[in-house]
């Protein structure tokens, strides 16, 4: 059901890991080199989006939430969940697992990411951006269900009901 979206997001890694690769042995200065460390740097940026995406589906998937694959691969987003169907608290957990990913890979990035290299300079400060808006954007829709008695309707969670889900 998700194979594509693993292909996807695997291929995006092998590419950011091959451009950061060959940014460590470009000529350091040059116009090559920054390119090839700011693709790494966005590259590994997206990966980082994409963990926190994955999260959000273990954890839908783990409570048995009513959701379908997004119809595109150029979506940003995994999947559609279905806010009338599932239970607050399976929102509540399935919100929690994007957060805990993206605590990982913010912990990971600094904790890992070399910043003597541009590229690690410019991976790190696009996953603390990127959980900036995670806090800005989706911690009231955490708070809205947590203290609420219902599952958050938002533009993310609109549509028609869905039969099924896995």
């Amino acid at each position: 059901m998700f194979l594509g979206f693993v292909i996807r997001d695997v291929t995006i890694l092998i590419g950011t890991v091959g451009l950061w690769w060959l940014s460590l042995s470009a000529e350091p200065g040059t116009p090559l080199a920054a390119g090839l460390s700011i693709g790494a740097g966005v590259g590994a940026a997206i990966c980082a989006y994409n963990l926190h995406e994955w999260g959000h589906l273990v954890g839908a998937h783990l409570t048995h939430s009513v959701y379908v694959p997004a119809k595109r691969l150029i979506s940003p987003f995994l999947f559609s969940y279905d806010a009338d169907r599932n239970t607050r608290g399976q929102f509540l957990i399935m919100s929690l697992a994007g957060f805990a990913a993206t605590a990982v890979f913010v912990i990971a990035f600094v904790l890992w990411m070399p910043q003597d290299q541009q590229a690690g300079r410019i991976a790190l400060r696009a996953a603390l951006f990127l959980a900036g808006l995670t806090v800005v954007i989706e911690f009231p829709i955490f708070f809205r269900a947590l203290f609420g008695s219902t599952v958050p309707r938002t533009g993310m969670f609109k549509g028609p009901t869905v039969g099924g889900g896995d």
